[in-house]
């Protein structure tokens, strides 16, 4: 449940063998490289590799010849070399070979024109088209004027059906030459529509030319791989350098991948190259796995800072649970999210919010909308009179909407603590202890949420002295107010602002205010927490009343009224609960802005 630690490594290698080093590094599938111009500086002196790569250009070209062609390119294991000017020649050789199409590639052709065509291939399209008396026509032709060509079986010439659907019959007729004329005007009576013949077997001579088009193709590719890597590539002097991230845990292993090759490396902690960002890449336990979509949604996390999933995953799933509380649909919630989990992160988060809904659905009794179905179970248990929380009782609903406050506040306590710790490890003393998220920000929010508490509990006034209000209000207001000049001194520099003291006080307590209206807001947010544990309860009994009114009915009612809440209140509580994780939340504690780690793949080269 963390950052995986990443190493950066430099490969170095004479001239000679470059190509087989970035070869190798290129399919290794551990690397992600890191280009030349942010490692060459003028004191190192280094130098990029300035070449052309026109590989990638063949490469194209030759799958626009092949897609033309309706051939499919393969890239091949072994193949030969070819030099740029032997490339470009067998690329004119190409284009004369399959110039067929200049002439067919202007009347576009359906997948069912296709069809017909491959169907007639058979016979050779260079011969019929050598063919001296015989005389064909291949088109396409309405079902209904095929049924009538049965009229026409005495006249001079023979037909044959290549396909057809619903609507049309493809076909191709041969009559002689001196009866071309006449056959023409009644297949078009018949509204015969033509199609031309291509001048040439294509097929014939994709099938003669496919496997020297693969080499080339092959070759080109391998080149083009290689040519992406080269602005990767640091000269110094005559070594060969690339560079870029592996994980740590995969550097002996991508080490291995170069045994037989002159190469040497260079491992460094990614601390020890600032220049460079290293990237991101999560790992996660089972439960908390899934979350890494919200996280990777918000921001990943800079390679120094912190994982915040497990957090995210715990605490999301408690508001979604909550929120969402119902033995029955939680149960179906995890059902889905077990069998279609390999199919994306979102059914994993929706199978585990599936336990924490079935944990509170059975505190709070409900299984599929029928809230008195636990009340024995209950009653054995925590020994109630009907059972432990009755969502729905009017006694209850204050205690439903302080509860929600209350778990907000503890939330809200809990991101201040983590951003506290977090500021602790990157030494940000001044955020640590002045801010609004920092020490001063807890003995400020704890003090008012727990002289709240005593009042409204017990009626209990002590924390409301002034003693109290001076060093657990006062004081931390302060804080915020001099945060900027009270950081300063810490780091060694001048209290005094720039601006003078004038401006800064003007502009700080303003912020001060703003803090503090925020502290009220934010807590009344989590108010929405209990509200969809009403609102949830309330449209089941909508659907529970349906059923009664409906007599026999009531079972589809029921089922239809559970999926329908399911999907809409589901989906509505999903995303209430991540925006009070963003905005709630991750705004006290979390800023992300890492990059994600991608290693660099023949597939991506392509």
């Amino acid at each position: 449940m963390a950052i995986v630690k990443m190493k950066f490594v430099s490969a170095c290698t004479d001239q000679e063998h470059l190509d087989q080093m970035l070869l190798t590094g290129l399919h290794s599938g551990m690397l992600q490289p890191v280009a030349a111009s942010s490692l060459i500086t003028e004191e190192n002196g280094g130098q990029e590799i300035s070449t052309e790569n026109p590989y990638h250009t063949y490469v194209e070209t030759m799958n626009t010849i092949a897609h033309s062609a309706s051939a499919h390119l393969k890239k091949k294991e072994t193949f030969a070399a070819y030099t740029d000017e032997e490339i470009e020649a067998y690329l004119k050789e190409l284009n004369t070979e399959f110039q067929l199409n200049a002439d067919s590639a202007a009347e576009t052709l359906s997948q069912e024109d296709e069809k017909a065509l491959s169907a007639l291939a058979v016979c050779g399209f260079e011969r019929m088209n050598a063919c001296q008396y015989l005389n064909f026509g291949f088109g396409r032709m309405p079902m209904e004027g095929f049924k009538k060509l049965t009229l026409y079986s005495n006249e001079n010439f023979v037909r044959h059906t290549l396909y057809e659907n619903s609507q049309y019959v493809w076909l191709v007729y041969v009559t002689s030459d001196n009866y071309a004329a006449a056959t023409a005007k009644i297949f078009q009576s018949l509204f015969f529509e033509p199609i031309a013949l291509p001048k040439i077997d294509l097929q014939e001579r994709v099938r003669k030319s496919i496997d020297k088009m693969n080499d080339v193709y092959s070759f080109c590719l391998q080149r083009d791989e290689i040519c992406s890597l080269y602005p990767n590539v640091c000269v110094f002097d005559d070594k060969q350098v690339l560079s870029g991230f592996v994980k740590d845990s995969d550097l002996q292993l991508y080490e291995a991948q170069f045994k037989d090759q002159p190469v040497t490396f260079d491992a460094k902690d990614p601390s020890e190259v600032r220049q460079c960002t290293c990237p991101t890449l999560l790992k996660n336990g089972w439960f908390a796995k899934p979350f890494e979509l919200y996280v990777e949604m918000y921001s990943l996390p800079a390679y120094e800072d912190f994982d915040p999933t497990p957090f995210l995953a715990i605490t999301y799933c408690l508001m979604f649970g909550i929120m969402f509380g119902d033995l029955g649909q939680g149960l179906v919630l995890l059902i889905i999210g077990l069998l279609f989990e390999k199919k994306g992160k979102l059914f994993g988060i929706i199978g585990r919010c599936g336990i924490t809904s079935m944990i509170f659905g059975f505190l709070f009794g409900s299984v599929f909308g029928y809230e008195n179905a636990l009340n024995p179970i209950h009653q054995g248990i925590f020994h109630v009179r009907e059972k432990l929380f009755d969502v729905m009782a009017n006694s209850n609903t204050m205690v439903l909407l302080m509860g929600a406050i209350a778990i907000g506040a503890v939330l809200i306590l809990s991101s201040m603590i983590l951003n506290i710790w977090n500021n602790a490890r990157h030494r940000k003393y001044g955020e640590m202890l002045f801010s609004q998220n920092g020490i001063a920000g807890v003995i400020f929010y704890g003090y008012i949420i727990a002289a709240a508490a005593m009042m409204l509990i017990a009626g209990n006034r002590t924390l409301l002295s002034p003693v109290f209000i001076v060093l657990f209000a006062v004081l931390p207001v302060i804080c915020f107010i001099m945060k900027g000049a009270f950081t300063r001194k810490l780091e060694g520099k001048p209290m005094k602002p720039e601006e003078g003291w004038g401006g800064y006080f003007t502009e700080n307590v303003f912020e001060a205010l703003e803090i503090l209206l925020s502290f009220i807001t934010n807590s009344m947010s989590y108010l929405r927490v209990g509200g969809f544990v009403l609102s949830h309860a309330g449209m089941m009994l909508v659907v529970m009343t349906l059923a009664q009114m409906t007599g026999g009915a009531s079972i589809a009612v029921v089922i239809f009224g559970n999926a329908f809440v399911m999907v809409l209140e589901g989906l509505i509580v999903g995303i209430q609960a991540l925006r009070l994780e963003y905005y709630e939340m991750f705004s006290r504690y979390y800023t992300g802005g890492g990059t994600p780690y991608r290693v660099f793949t023949a597939a991506e080269a392509e």
